[in-house]
């Protein structure tokens, strides 16, 4: 005999499911047509570029887990569930290509691995469900919140696979096929059944019970499937189509950049009364309204979001959710006032932790800078403390609203060379408006533009020419003001020529290399670790056979780390100290905790929650550090107030270019 098995075995009038089918496909195709009127009532998104590159990575992130792994018990759950489902997905395809294309496919070898991997996977699935359902309902995470909807997909879930084994497990029974041992959970499901109705074996009167059982939950487990299938647009399932959707047509921006609005188109409409940014969920692009129904309420985004864990008003998961609900109630009420205070966008450190952890690509952060650029751009609404920020900016061109002259005190004494009076500089050194006014941060960039010097690198700075870069303007929501300041600094840089920039911050770092570009200012653009590291051997020979032993832990700034992916260069310069002991800290990496400074927060006072920047500090303690490393200006700050606050003695707030030189 050859291994098959009769697809419709025991079904008669079978042809009466492409009528339930039918059904279940109009409600599934009205569901998603409702979905797509309301995404399409935002606004354009722009062209789509790089087609095939989108599908491959699309394809990679889903096929190898990679971001749902990030947390490994709920990772590999999912994992389970996902590969089982797809399995079993597949495996229902091949039963479809042999009874509508005539293909005779389950016959013999082929038949048999295919009864034993789809036993397998649906084992799988289900040993997934069960653990879902156990971690869900009896070990809850505090930022998982359980709806109705989560037990009906569920219940569903695990009803269909039971039915299905019990299907098999009742046609093995009576059929005993000779190799039904390539069905295991199949043929252990049938030897239940007749160990149940009789130990000594089952009767004839038995066998056609079971008999009777097999049909009734054929049609049973049809209905719950195709119940399943229309039931996907209107529940969390729809992820399963929205989530490759949204991963394929995730920004092809920079990570570090966020979308520039037209200022042109700024200025006509203002004149309309037009809105800038968002007001109402009809103020986002289609794809921004196509991320509320890509959440699949995981989260992950509050799990890492600082502000969450500082118990401030934001949770990036409900502003997302937020946007969906409004979608869905009115598209034109407002949102800022309604559903979201402004107490939780403006808690927000734009670190990207929310969206580094989001397996699905849905961008918080743009969401909430378009949240702050409506009330601000569109009615001039911002916070006492950002408003005089953005009036020093447009004044004195820094944030701190003191004199342009001041950029040069910091170089006082020194042979720097100001491109004023030297363009040919191969090198421009951007000093940045924290490196430049603030007295603490001063030492670090006189320690790197000693090292320049020792380096033998032909370098210059602006000097009194230099204006903030414009990420404080950004990030609070002033896009009209930023791209003019970035305008007239993009003017300022052609005007010497420059082709390489070199800056001890992070946020400077950030603007020049990922946003510059989207003004026409495309510049090589360096921070000053990665400047450093290509210069591994004057550093080498710098720090050989100096130094104290000491322990250190390096904090990762967001802007260096989260938004532009460099984790390993300063860890390398590290790693160059003979006598230094590194201690990595719980939160390291793309795991990093904010140190509460960015998103305009440098100029803003902590007044809801814990300080952000001490809970920081608590972690760094945690590793019994000498000295706490970072690069970057606002974290130098913001960590050393923290340790100030904590009253800690005996550990020190170094940049690392501190550490080097001090060596």
């Amino acid at each position: 005999m050859v291994p098959s098995r009769e697809v419709f075995w025991n079904i008669p009038h079978h042809s009466l499911m492409y009528a339930l089918f039918a059904l279940c496909l109009i409600f599934f195709c009205y569901g998603f047509y409702r979905r797509l009127k309301l995404w399409f009532s935002g606004k354009e998104e722009g062209p789509i570029s790089h087609l095939s590159r989108r599908l491959l990575t699309t394809a990679w992130v889903i096929f190898s887990h990679k971001n749902v792994l990030m947390e490994i018990r709920p990772g590999i759950i999912h994992a389970s569930i996902f590969f089982g489902f797809l399995a079993l997905f597949i495996g229902t395809c091949i039963i479809n290509l042999q009874v509508h294309l005539k293909w005779h496919i389950l016959y013999g070898d082929f038949y048999l691995y295919y009864s034993l991997i789809l036993d397998i996977f649906g084992a799988l699935m289900l040993l997934g469900i069960l653990l879902a359902s156990i971690m869900r309902y009896f070990f809850k995470h505090r930022h998982i919140k359980n709806i109705g909807d989560d037990a009906v997909i569920l219940g569903l879930l695990f009803s269909i696979i039971i039915t299905g084994f019990l299907i098999e497990g009742s046609r093995i029974a009576v059929a005993e096929p000779p190799w039904e041992r390539f069905s295991p959970v199949g043929y252990a499901t049938a030897t239940v059944i007749k160990n149940l109705l009789s130990p000594e074996g089952p009767s004839p009167t038995d066998l056609k019970a079971i008999t009777k059982m097999h049909a009734l939950l054929w049609w049973f487990h049809l209905v719950l499937a195709m119940g399943f299938i229309a039931y996907i647009p209107y529940s969390k399932l729809i992820h399963i189509f929205t989530g490759p959707l949204n991963i394929f047509l995730h920004s092809a921006r920079p990570k570090g950049a966020l979308k520039p609005l037209d200022i042109e188109d700024m200025r006509e409409e203002t004149l309309e009364g037009g809105v800038f940014g968002a007001l109402s969920p009809k103020d986002f692009s289609w794809k921004q309204l196509l991320d509320g129904d890509a959440c699949t309420r995981c989260g992950r985004c509050d799990s890492q979001c600082p502000a969450t864990l500082a118990e401030k008003p934001l949770k990036p998961q409900k502003i997302i959710l937020d946007v969906k609900a409004q979608m869905e109630e009115d598209m034109n009420r407002r949102l800022m006032g309604g559903r979201i205070n402004a107490e939780e966008v403006w808690a927000c450190t734009t670190c990207r932790a929310c969206e580094e952890h989001c397996p699905l690509f849905i961008e918080h952060l743009q969401k909430i800078i378009d949240l702050r650029r409506g009330p601000g751009l569109t009615e001039g609404k911002y916070p006492g403390e950002i408003l005089r920020t953005i009036k020093n900016i447009k004044a004195q061109k820094n944030p701190y609203g003191l004199a342009k002259e001041g950029r040069e005190d910091w170089m006082r004494g020194l042979d720097i060379k100001k491109l004023s009076e030297d363009p040919k500089a191969n090198i421009l050194f951007w000093v940045g408006c924290s490196s430049a006014f603030d007295d603490r941060n001063q030492k670090v960039v006189l320690n790197f533009a000693n090292l320049l010097k020792r380096m033998g690198i032909d370098f210059g700075v602006l000097g009194r020419e230099e204006k903030c870069c414009g990420d404080p303007l950004r990030r609070v929501g002033n896009e009209m003001d930023f791209q003019l300041l970035a305008r007239e600094n993009i003017e300022t840089l052609r005007k010497y020529n420059t082709r390489e920039i070199v800056t001890c911050c992070p946020h400077c770092f950030n603007t020049l290399k990922n946003e510059y570009p989207q003004f026409g200012g495309d510049f090589k653009v360096w921070h000053h670790t990665e400047f450093l590291y290509r210069n591994k051997a004057f550093v080498q020979s710098l720090v050989s056979e100096k130094g104290n032993k000491k322990t250190i832990t390096y904090h990762d700034p967001c802007y260096l780390g989260r938004h532009n992916d460099i984790y390993d260069v300063p860890r390398h310069l590290l790693g160059l100290l003979p006598k230094a002991n590194l201690r990595e800290m719980g939160r390291s990496r793309n795991r990093s905790f904010c140190c509460g400074g960015g998103g305009g927060h440098m100029w803003m006072e902590q007044r809801i929650g814990k300080n952000i920047n001490e809970l920081r500090i608590d972690q760094a303690l945690e590793t019994r550090p000498d000295i706490i490393a970072t690069a970057c200006p606002f974290c130098l700050t913001m960590l050393t107030n923290g340790l100030k606050a904590k009253g800690v003695e005996g550990v020190e707030i170094l940049d690392i270019i501190e550490i080097l030189e001090g060596t």
